[in-house]
């Protein structure tokens, strides 16, 4: 294990905005995992896990402690239809590996940055689906008592955009089980295009400009709301939730910028880091668009986005 100090966050975000972590370590096995805690606890400094960096804002001036950057990347196939696969390994990774051996169920998350880990803390999901939908059991390592732990699909408690291990952060999630279903390699390969055409029609490409994709949930509306959306779009709505994008881009906030931060002119519920652009101007801007969606719909918009050292 090599603790590093000084290392620029902005680096391991896909905002590519960030201050300097004051120490730092990438590990690969449990046991560097264990070490790394210690090390923390034995000098009284602050942790935090790190996975991809695609769900979180790094403050200007860094994080004044220990980051704990999770590089476990083994994937395997268990049985026919079973995928072993660790928190570090890359969701696309994970899809492409489905894909590969005949196995469904995870297509709608092809192009989605981030580690495997992040997107069950987070259950990440697209399209109607969700990554609970696959996760049969996950494997976590317990700050409380240092000792691994297991818990089924139930224990994990999943939710929109959440999951026990957001909820508790002493539950630091270490590989998950995944089962999926047998289907022919050619729907599989067409279905993956197609969501692949989808994203590339409604969002900017990450890799242009910094962001983290999506900054706010969904919210929950009244039935007034509903109304004019399905009205407006042609689109039913689910679970009494609209799109928060569609409520940015009514309030005539797409391509709205505060310095170096721009909500995307594709996806309104993209802000990207267009001019090498600071924190502070992306928490500005999240701020604006609250308070418009507030003022013109009464909705409170809730953040997606993890917003570290504030």
């Amino acid at each position: 294990m090599k603790i590093q100090e000084k290392v620029l966050l902005k680096d391991f975000s896909t905002f590519k905005i960030g201050g300097p972590a004051k120490y730092f370590v990438e590990i690969k096995a449990l046991e560097e995992l264990k070490e790394a805690i210690e090390w923390a606890k034995e000098k009284e400094a602050k942790f935090m896990i790190l996975g991809g960096g695609s769900n979180l804002l790094f403050h200007d001036k860094g994080f004044d402690g220990l980051v704990i950057r999770l590089i476990n990347n083994q994937i395997e196939l268990k049985d026919k239809t079973t995928i072993v696969c660790e928190a570090g390994v890359m969701l696309s990774e994970l899809v492409l590996f489905s894909a590969k051996n005949d196995l469904t169920g995870l297509e709608w998350a092809v192009g989605i940055p981030g580690t495997v880990g992040g997107a069950i803390r987070g259950n990440a999901g697209a399209f109607g689906l969700e990554i609970k939908n696959a996760t049969q059991e996950v494997v976590y390592f317990d700050l409380e008592n240092l000792q691994e732990e297991h818990c089924n699909k139930e224990a994990c408690e999943f939710d929109y955009r959440k999951s026990v291990f957001k909820e508790f952060d002493h539950k630091i999630i270490w590989k998950a089980f995944f089962e999926l279903e047998i289907a022919e390699s050619e729907e599989i390969q067409k279905t993956m295009k197609e969501i692949i055409q989808k994203r590339q029609e409604k969002n900017t490409c990450l890799t242009k400009n910094g962001s983290v994709g999506s900054i706010f949930k969904n919210p929950i509306v009244g039935e007034a709301i509903i109304e004019t959306f399905e009205q407006e779009t042609g689109i039913k709505c689910r679970d009494k939730k609209v799109p928060a994008a569609w409520l940015i881009d009514m309030c005539n906030l797409k391509g709205y910028r505060v310095n170096g931060a721009q909500v995307s002119e594709k996806q309104a519920n993209f802000i990207l880091n267009v001019d090498d652009t600071t924190a502070e101007n992306i928490i500005v801007l999240i701020s604006v668009i609250k308070q418009k969606v507030r003022n013109t719909f009464g909705v409170q918009l809730e953040e997606e986005v993890e917003i570290v050292g504030y």
